[in-house]
């Protein structure tokens, strides 16, 4: 296969051939492994990483220390992203176990692709070089996946330094610091798409998971810790890729009838993030570079949802029917949304359907003050929780924050507050269930 790229160097216990065959350019290749321990292994780590050297030799003495498995039923392989920093050196030095693959230069998050086939485990824990899994979250996430063969992805709640936590903004999107996976799916939906250089490719591969038929279950006490390392973050860079990557999932993956309406949304909201963030040349790079996806994914055929995927991770209709009920229990027509979150449409249609008025949209988040969501000003609590309001709904159904959107309004507003998405836990019962 001609990618346009050096072939990767693997290095480590690992004895692997170049399987020859048609491939889809741009894909990593594909392998065929002769085993040479002859052993059971149940769990892949799979880790990218580039110049953070520092980081992932912390992160491999973590896993070396704390992971519940005999030695040989686990395995790490590590994804260099060409770093000149002597990454590779000092894995091969002090974890000699590691199976290292090493690319001739800085290929993105995707690059855990090239993993995928050489991973010996039946599943898979994708992580960050600064991530990793507390006490028994593996354990539990395989014995839920070997009793529940339609899930593909058991997602964790990753705490940050601070004691916060990070989450995709939609639950039913796995998050790729935290998440242990079934193998074999990895077959069926392919690679990590090289456009999701950085941002968004855990939506797009999200997707390719639930339109399999699988699901994506997360669970707040499986436990990941994420000890975000600044190094090497490039802050334009990111808000640059989060607007274009969005707007190409936009594209690609939406019916008509909501397509307009999610580009509009989230370009705006992006958009503004950016430019408040002082990142406004980044910001007209991405539209542009997002209008030439545009086209390519229209000239090249969409690869557009089924409604049950959509239902999934948007969540239309259950929002919907959470909003006409709760629509008959408030006193009052006007109600205020809370946030100006990434699904905000399903709950601004939500009520609309359910014949209620919005007066505002809560949000304090500097970046959206003075902007509007069709038509509807979005203000801070203070303001926004002054005009009539017979009740707040929560838009914001990110898991690592609609707690504290919550709490937030509460300090502010005594009436009904409704909130649209309930975490779910793992316990030891439903794995043996």
């Amino acid at each position: 296969m001609d990618s346009g790229q050096p072939a990767p160097q693997y290095r480590g216990q690992a004895v692997l051939h170049r399987r020859h065959g048609p491939a889809r350019r741009g894909d990593p290749p594909a392998y065929r492994r002769r085993r040479t321990d002859g052993g059971r292994v149940r769990l892949s780590y799979i880790i990218v990483t580039h110049n953070r050297r520092d980081a992932l030799l912390r992160t491999l003495e973590i896993l070396r220390r704390t992971t519940p498995l005999p030695q040989s039923e686990w395995e790490t392989l590590v994804v260099d992203n060409g770093s000149d920093d002597g990454t590779p050196r000092a894995v091969e030095a002090l974890f000699p176990e590691v199976r290292l693959i090493c690319l001739g230069r800085n290929e993105g998050v995707w690059a855990r692709s090239y993993a995928f086939a050489p991973a010996r485990g039946r599943y898979v824990v994708l992580l960050d070089d600064d991530s990793y899994p507390v006490g028994d979250a593996v354990v539990r996430s395989m014995a839920y996946l070997d009793v529940r063969p339609r899930c593909a992805a058991v997602v964790g709640r990753a705490l940050l330094p601070d004691g916060s936590a990070e989450a995709c903004a939609m639950p039913a999107v796995m998050l790729s610091g935290a998440v242990c996976l079934r193998r074999s799916v990895l077959a069926e939906v392919g690679p990590f798409r090289r456009e999701f250089f950085r941002k968004a490719g855990e939506y797009d591969f999200s997707f390719r998971i639930w339109e399999a038929g699988y699901t994506v279950e997360r669970f707040e006490d499986i436990i990941y810790r994420h000890d975000k390392v600044g190094a090497g973050r490039n802050a334009a860079f990111a808000h640059r890729m989060d607007i274009r990557n969005n707007l190409i999932l936009v594209e690609r993956y939406l019916p008509p009838d909501l397509r307009q309406i999610y580009h509009e949304d989230w370009a705006a909201r992006y958009t503004a993030l950016a430019i408040h963030a002082g990142h406004a040349v980044a910001a007209r790079r991405a539209l542009l570079e997002a209008r030439l996806w545009r086209m390519r994914e229209a000239l090249r055929g969409r690869q557009t949802l089924s409604e049950g995927t959509i239902e999934a991770v948007f969540a239309l209709r259950h929002q919907a029917r959470a909003v006409r009920r709760w629509s008959n229990v408030i006193s009052g027509n006007s109600v205020v949304i809370a946030d100006f979150s990434k699904n905000i449409y399903a709950t601004y249609r939500a009520c609309l359907e359910a014949g209620l008025t919005v007066s505002a949209v809560a949000d304090n988040n500097p970046a959206f003050l003075g902007h509007n969501y069709r038509g509807v000003p979005i203000l801070a609590d203070a303001e926004a929780l002054a005009r009539p309001c017979a009740g707040v709904a929560v838009s914001n159904v990110n898991p690592a924050q609609i707690d504290g959107v919550i709490r937030r309004i509460r300090c502010r507003y005594d009436g009904p507050i409704l909130r649209l998405w309930e975490p779910r836990f793992l316990g030891s019962a439903a794995v043996a269930a």
